[in-house]
């Protein structure tokens, strides 16, 4: 069994490639200098020098970089497109004969800013609204071919990003938030993505599962810096 996973040089994605390998995968994930997914050439010139034959695609791969909406730059809020969500496409298409013979699984990482939204997250926020809508398109589309397709939006983890956007104090408020009083870690979000990403899901399609240890149960849609 072969796993394309992307964004695996990050906390979310390195623990979910190292679920995979000890599940006995065959894991290919490119780094960001082997493969820039902004340049949808770049993608197009990856695949034609490496094999497209993958069982799981895992899209964790993300950019976020937080600014009122009235500030962004147009190339700024379309690299967070490309980067989030078109590049899964690309990805998939790539693997698209693939999918159709042999059936599979792919999972995007999410984020309760699909669900939600908050100030200066306008270019992020869109990215993963329409991440979701595709996961759910391409689970329409591939579910003749039996291949499963879901997101996984996490709530606030303890990776690198999110403590590079939030402060401190932020990370404190926003880990009391939970039900259950902390912040996830990166292997928290792995296990649910496995889950739904291998022979064993038989029947989860075209769902985006929140994984925010009850954040959103408690209905705080509003966050406040």
């Amino acid at each position: 069994m072969r796993a394309f996973i992307s964004g695996a040089g990050g906390g979310i994605g390195g623990a979910i490639k190292e679920l995979y390998l000890h599940s006995g995968y065959e894991v290919v994930a490119p780094r960001s200098s082997e493969l820039d997914l902004s340049d949808m050439t770049a993608i197009h010139k990856w695949f034609e020098t490496h094999r497209a034959e993958f069982d799981v695609i895992i899209h964790c791969a993300g950019h976020n970089k937080p600014m009122p909406a009235s500030e962004i730059p147009l190339d700024e809020f379309m690299k967070t497109q490309y980067v989030n969500y078109i590049s899964l496409l690309e990805i998939v298409k790539a693997n698209d004969s693939y999918f159709k013979e042999h059936g599979g699984h792919i999972v995007g990482i999410g984020s309760l800013y699909a669900s939600i939204s908050r100030e200066g997250r306008a270019a992020y926020t869109c990215s993963k609204h329409a991440l979701v809508g595709l996961i759910k398109t391409l689970a329409l589309e591939y579910g003749p071919y039996n291949v499963l397709c879901n997101t996984v939006s996490p709530g606030f983890v303890n990776t690198k990003m999110f403590q590079q956007n939030n402060n401190e104090k932020k990370r404190a408020e926003l880990a009391a938030k939970t039900a259950i009083n902390r912040l996830a870690e990166p292997e928290d979000i792995a296990k649910m993505v496995y889950f739904l990403g291998n022979p064993a899901n038989t029947f989860i399609s075209g769902q985006d599962i929140i994984v925010d240890g009850g954040f959103m149960a408690g209905s705080y849609q509003t966050i406040r810096r």
